[in-house]
């Protein structure tokens, strides 16, 4: 009888593995880890556009031009961070392991959609910083352009993830 017990759970342990095709991306942990980072960065960002938006309006009309060509990258960077902080709110609160697994592919989803978009406009902050000489608005530009970099630093391996979880990548 006991030999049957521990091979009947064998059996069941064995299926288990089998039967899970991989790894999940990300848990409603990492999900509520990545909202707390999010909202630090994001906050960063917030402020810095602000920061710069104030001082835009000293600056020679290519640094101007300049200056709104980062603070329209920051915001398109904002946007996409947003999806992905709304997303990884409901992927921390799910209790249903279908919602679950819905809620992880739709968090890869925009998470690489955001790397994609982070990278595109990362691309238009560097060449616009090009044009800006004043110290501070420089500054202020150069943090934007750190601190979305750090965003899309810290998103990738989110995105790597999913990739891998559904054999994108």
């Amino acid at each position: 009888m006991p030999n049957r017990l521990i091979t009947g759970l064998t059996l069941a342990l064995a299926l288990h593995f089998a039967a899970s095709d991989c790894a999940r991306a990300q848990s409603a942990a990492d999900a509520a880890h990545a909202m707390r980072a999010m909202d630090l960065r994001m906050r960063a960002l917030n402020a810095a556009r602000k920061s710069l938006q104030q001082l835009a309006s000293q600056l020679t009309d290519r640094e101007a031009q300049a200056a709104r060509d980062i603070t329209d990258a920051d915001t398109a960077v904002f946007a996409d961070a947003v999806k992905v902080y709304t997303v990884a709110f409901f992927l921390s609160a799910v209790k249903c392991p279908q919602d679950e697994r819905l809620a992880q592919r739709q968090f890869g989803s925009v998470v690489a959609a955001f790397v994609t978009d982070a990278d595109a406009q990362l691309s238009r902050v560097n060449a616009s910083l090009a044009d800006m000489a004043a110290p501070a608005a420089l500054a202020e530009a150069m943090h934007i352009r750190d601190v979305m970099l750090d965003l899309r630093q810290f998103l990738q391996p989110f995105a790597t993830a999913a990739g891998r979880a559904t054999g994108q990548q």
